[in-house]
């Protein structure tokens, strides 16, 4: 396999310019979008005006159809004035590609009323259940974290079935639902990515038909039932999970890109202040400085691999193979590593001052902790079983 980069479609960069022009209305209401827990309408109706939550979205139904480095490129750039917008980008906007990969009824009920559509998810349950009846699922509780629910046109839930009868391996369903026929409950109250809205839904005793469940194994794996509907991705025809728990590489990195520019013009604010510039430990401040734009171009290279892996792969119409996702999953993490101990220094090195609510240092800090949590970049997962692998040994 060639290391030349693979090439992206030329909408590339018309995508990552209209962020760019968008970004200081998102970085003026960042504070507001805070406080509120969700992203403003105004932002929403910015991202689907810009095409920016249809990137990937099926050209059959109207939308851009563009590659995954495009979709988590913009969501990059996003994420240096707004981690939350950025994680509705990607993350919630990435959701299109489940909804490519359902049936073709589903789909054209889906985007019936065209490609403006956000489909918000929920994977796990505090206490939800799924049944399985004559023709179709039975659906009661409570699932949580589905961001970006409170503008969602669809809801996307998945869980494992009881009573089914011959279960998929892993048992685990997708169902889509109206967030209509859910309630949403404002649970999110946290410290950080607020503006994701990410809340709890429940259930109560939704009939779900057959029609509108999928095991996830079938949607998920190669070549599922969509890809016959959207033959020109090749987000809609190879195993899809790499691609989607890699979408948050994107905001993690950028929102530490935020943080970085966001110190580098306080500092360079204080040195300009004939008031503080006396008292001011220059040398170790540009050293802080200076070793945290080391980790985080370490951390852009990882960044660059990891879509040039993904996109080669997708453009050969392959899967990944076991030791090139074990690698995946370790570069991950350790860029999400990276990025923290970069920002961390700086805080550290910003004193008081950046403990501030509304300091945006602080802002991009909370932010990308609650990011680098995740699981999809949880460090001791990733690195114990591409350790597993290459000393020949049993996952635990």
């Amino acid at each position: 396999m060639s290391d030349r980069a693979a090439p992206v479609r030329a909408e590339h960069g018309e995508m990552c310019a209209r962020v760019e022009a968008l970004s200081e209305g998102w970085r003026a209401r960042a504070g507001a979008t805070e406080r509120a827990r969700s992203l403003p309408r105004e932002t929403i109706v910015e991202l689907f005006d810009a095409g920016l939550l249809q990137i990937i979205v099926p050209r059959r139904y109207g939308g851009l159809e563009l590659d995954w480095p495009t979709m988590v490129e913009a969501a990059r750039v996003a994420a240096r004035t707004c981690a939350s917008t950025a994680w509705v980008m990607s993350i919630v906007g990435g959701h299109a590609g489940i909804a490519g990969r359902f049936s073709r009824d589903c789909q054209e009920v889906m985007f019936a009323d065209g490609p403006r559509q956000l489909f918000s998810t929920a994977s796990v349950t505090a206490t939800g259940t799924i049944r399985k009846e004559e023709g179709g699922f039975r659906v009661h509780g409570t699932w949580r974290f589905s961001s970006g629910i409170d503008h969602a046109t669809w809801l996307i839930v998945s869980g494992r079935c009881e009573d089914h009868p011959a279960p998929p391996v892993p048992n685990l369903f997708l169902l889509a639902v109206r967030p209509g026929q859910v309630r949403v409950e404002d649970t999110w109250h946290v410290t950080g990515m607020r503006g994701t809205g990410s809340k709890d839904v429940v259930f109560d005793n939704l009939f779900v038909p057959d029609g509108w469940g999928v095991a996830l194994p079938d949607c998920f794996g190669a070549r599922p039932e969509g890809a016959q509907v959207n033959p020109g991705s090749y987000l809609f025809e190879v195993p899809f999970i790499p691609y989607a728990t890699s979408a948050i590489i994107g905001p993690i990195l950028g929102c530490a890109e935020g943080a970085y520019h966001e110190h580098v013009a306080a500092l360079r604010k204080r040195i300009d202040s004939s008031a503080s510039a006396p008292s001011l430990p220059l040398g170790t401040a540009q050293e802080r400085l200076a070793e945290s734009a080391a980790e985080l171009s370490c951390a852009r290279l990882l960044y660059d691999s990891i879509v040039q892996t993904l996109h080669r792969a997708g453009g050969d119409r392959r899967p990944l193979s076991s030791e090139e996702w074990l690698a995946l999953k370790r570069d991950r993490a350790y860029l999400a590593r990276l990025c923290v101990n970069a920002v961390q220094r700086l805080v550290l090195h910003m004193g008081a001052s950046s403990g501030f609510e509304g300091h945006p240092v602080q802002r991009h800090w909370r932010d990308l902790q609650s990011m680098t949590s995740h699981i999809d970049v949880n460090w001791d997962q990733a690195m114990l079983a591409y350790a597993s692998h290459l000393l020949g040994l049993p996952r635990e």
